[in-house]
């Protein structure tokens, strides 16, 4: 039993010989690709995110919205005192000075 060049029956394969490398196929580039991809995009993907949901900051609507709902704000509340004085008339003043 001295013979080290089988063992068990099978013949004697040095390591690294018997490991099969699979061909690259179409999969395996798509997917190379898609990761290589995914590794470019994913450093400046939020950027992109950020800007593209606060969009109307960059362009001036949302200053436009915000004068537009102060102008509101400022005509109904307008309306509203004048209605105010017209059924409960005007306010008292008190002189606090004696």
């Amino acid at each position: 039993m001295t013979d080290t060049n089988a063992s068990f029956n099978r013949p004697y394969k040095p390591f690294g010989m018997n490991v099969k490398v699979p061909e690259i196929g179409e999969r395996t580039l798509k997917q190379a690709g898609d990761t290589l991809g995914g590794i470019v995009k994913s450093p400046v993907e939020p950027l992109f995110n950020f800007l593209e949901e606060n969009e109307e900051v960059f362009n001036g609507d949302i200053s436009f919205q915000i004068n537009r709902f102060f102008a509101q704000g400022f005509t109904i509340g307008s309306a509203m005192r004048l209605e105010d004085e017209k059924v409960n008339g005007s306010s008292p003043s008190f002189d606090m000075h004696f």
